[in-house]
Formats: C-alpha cells, structure tokens, sequence
C-alpha cells in the first residue's frame, strides 16, 4: 500500500472501480454518477467538472490493516481501529474529511508528483493525472504538507482538508 494513515477521520463506504480504471492507494478519487444520478463507482480525479474536488484519497480495494507502522517491533493497535470487515470485496473506500497520512511508492507508482517541491505547511493540490501536486493553477486544494522526504520527494505527509 502506498499510503500509511498518521491519524484517521473518517472513511466511506465501498464503491466499485470505474471500468479501464487503475488505482494506487493515495490517489485522489472522485464519484462516478450513474445515469439516475447515483454514485457507485470511483475513478482518479480528473478535473472533468468544473470547480469539481476529489471526494478522498484512496483505500486498497481489498484489505486494510488496522496498524499502523507494523514495521516496529513494538507497535500494538491503537484504540478506535475497525477490525471487521476487512475483505471488500474489490471495492474502494476513501479517506475524507480530514486526516493525515504518509505517501509513498509501494512498487505500483507514486500517488503525487514527484518532481513537484514540497514545503511543510504549503498546501497541496490534485492535479488532472489523479496525482497530487504541489502546483497550484486550476486544480482544487486538498490539504497542506506536514512533513517530506527526499529531493525529490519520495515521501510526502499531508494534512487533509477533503
């Protein structure tokens, strides 16, 4: 997974993939209505809409461990973690309304550009490739870098504001 949780608000439901769409966990994603105007499906955010925002970053579509940095030997699951419904089924849950989390490559891609210079306290964008960026224009502001690694940036942690 190419997404670490730092602290977690809220997450929605499952929604199927798009059809041709590729995910990494991370991306920005947005609602794909059906014809009667319901959404069930996900893609990457695209700018399509005008004035349009991601609706949260991406979840893996099939499991979610509740730990966190399960690379210390000494980490124990925090309180509040949801340890039911782990199997999805192949469908996709997004972070949203806030949170913050940790980006990186899990071997698949990176979820933001990283040619991009990120700066702690600088607000971060996505962009119409699905990506986050740190460049402005017309692409909507979804948070704000909290910490980086790397010139260039091979890890980035961002305050959500979606």
């Amino acid at each position: 997974m190419a997404l670490s949780i730092v602290r977690e608000v809220n997450r929605s439901l499952g929604f199927s993939l798009a059809s041709g769409a590729t995910i990494i966990s991370g991306q920005p994603l947005m609602l794909v209505p059906t014809a009667s105007g319901t959404a069930t499906q996900v893609q990457p955010f695209n700018g399509a809409v005008t004035n349009s925002k991601p609706y949260g970053l991406a979840l893996e579509d099939s499991q979610f461990l509740p730990l966190q940095n399960i690379s210390a030997p000494d980490q124990t699951a925090g309180q509040g973690y949801d340890y039911t419904n782990f199997a999805r089924g192949g469908l996709y849950s997004v972070l949203l309304d806030g949170g913050e989390v940790q980006l990186f490559s899990d071997g698949r891609g990176y979820p933001f550009v990283t040619t991009d210079t990120y700066f702690i306290g600088a607000p971060v964008y996505a962009n119409s490739s699905g990506l986050i960026t740190a460049t402005a224009g017309s692409n909507p502001l979804i948070g704000y870098c909290s910490g980086f690694t790397g010139s260039p940036a091979t890890m980035i942690q961002i305050k959500l504001v979606i």
